[in-house]
């Protein structure tokens, strides 16, 4: 019998019919499964919902509810609600676990070091160069703002403890861009412990680099934190061009 273990993941989507077998299957081919998996749907055009139903019987604590598009925080917030575990990991839609003791690792890991919330190093699931090269510096940078007490991290892969989660409020709702990097800051700031582990490694699509070419996507994110060290995380005039859910 399959060991069960303390955990809820949380999935917001929105037209991920594409990637997200790749995310259930790689869950479902884990030494360890999650007590609860909640996928929240923010009423996708396409199949995303279908495919999540068809996982089920692999998965059955698999769930799916759909709740109107708002923002991404407000998924995750809603999906956190209709979980009882104490650990929670929030998951993009289009991660895969290569690696089949990946959440295993990832909880010993969080465990040993006492975090109250982490992040694993996210990979490109990708052979190409640039993506590579890519993913090594954004790594790099995030490695380097936690050495300068300005920690982040993006919201591909990041464990919570849910007595941390719940004692700061979850994700601000009212935030559309850089709301991963909002909610660890606020985090740690309420003094909670915040690491980012080398193991294990989680894979990504590189999708927004293919879409927008990887300079062009480096100096957009690039701006994107300089705007919000200048303007603040809400009201900021970058949300206006975000896009989710549209590839």
């Amino acid at each position: 019998m399959m060991k069960t273990v303390d955990l809820a993941i949380v999935v917001p989507t929105l037209n991920e019919e594409k990637y997200l077998p790749k995310l259930l299957s790689s869950i479902a081919a884990q030494s360890v499964q999650p007590k609860e998996i909640i996928i929240v749907d923010a009423y996708s055009a396409d199949k995303t919902v279908q495919v999540v139903k068809s996982y089920q019987k692999l998965l059955p604590q698999l769930k799916v509810y759909q709740i109107k598009k708002y923002t991404i925080s407000r998924q995750r917030n809603f999906g956190v609600k209709k979980t009882r575990a104490k650990n929670l990991l929030f998951l993009d839609a289009d991660i895969e676990f290569r690696d089949a003791k990946a959440l295993e690792k990832y909880l010993k890991k969080v465990r040993k070091n006492g975090s109250d919330l982490a992040a694993a190093v996210n990979l490109p699931n990708s052979k190409n160069w640039k993506d590579w090269s890519y993913f090594l510096i954004e790594n790099s940078i995030l490695y380097l703002r936690k050495s300068i007490f300005w920690p982040a991290s993006t919201g591909r892969n990041l464990f919570f403890k849910r007595t941390v989660f719940t004692k700061i409020g979850g994700f601000d709702e009212q935030i559309a861009v850089c709301e991963d990097v909002e909610i660890v800051q606020r985090a740690f700031k309420a003094g909670a412990r915040f690491d980012l582990l080398s193991q294990p490694r989680v894979y990504t699509s590189t999708r927004r680099l293919q879409k927008e070419g990887h300079i062009r996507h480096l100096a957009k994110m690039t701006r994107y934190f300089m705007l919000v060290k200048s303007l603040g995380y809400r009201n900021n005039p970058i949300e206006q061009n975000y896009e989710f859910g549209n590839f």
